[in-house]
């Protein structure tokens, strides 16, 4: 199943994020805070549409993109593992971020005899441009692996 390596990779990373996203000004543009701050956190869909309903066991079960202060981690439809491309730069948009990511050290597996796509089948390999399409929404436009919204994942219940 596609989500099972980022499950590990998200439980992991799941607290840390929070506690960052928590020891961060909400506001991605406070002084000091990384243009991509808003996005710090698990979130699910991309490769298919995310459940509407989700709590946050399910949404951390189904994870496909996890963003820390410095790298990006995601799942593919076909790679068995989790992902991990660290962040060369960021700059945030009007209505988003746009990153420029080091090449990941994932090696990619072989499915019929083709290498899978560890990417996210944006035009630029290496660059991943994400837009905020609601408060907890985001799409990676003209990336043909994650056709799909994504959502942020709840936090766990106290």
């Amino acid at each position: 199943m596609p989500y099972e390596p980022v499950r590990r990779m998200a439980a992991q990373l799941f607290a840390g994020a929070l506690l960052a996203a928590t020891a961060l000004p909400l506001s991605a543009n406070a002084q000091g805070a990384p243009p991509h701050a808003w996005l710090f956190g698990t979130w699910a869909g991309g490769i298919l549409p995310a459940p509407p309903d989700m709590d946050a066991r399910e949404c951390e079960a189904r994870a496909t993109f996890v963003v820390t202060k410095d790298m990006v981690i995601h799942s593919t439809l076909t790679h068995p593992d989790a992902i991990e491309n660290l962040i060369v730069s960021v700059r945030g948009t009007p209505n988003g971020t746009i990153f420029a990511l080091a090449p990941t050290d994932a090696k990619p597996e072989t499915i019929a005899g083709v290498p899978d796509d560890l990417g996210f089948g944006c035009p630029q390999p290496d660059v991943l441009r994400v837009v905020r399409v609601g408060p907890n929404e985001i799409r990676f436009p003209d990336c043909t692996d994650f056709p799909s919204p994504l959502v942020r994942c709840p936090p766990p219940p106290q």
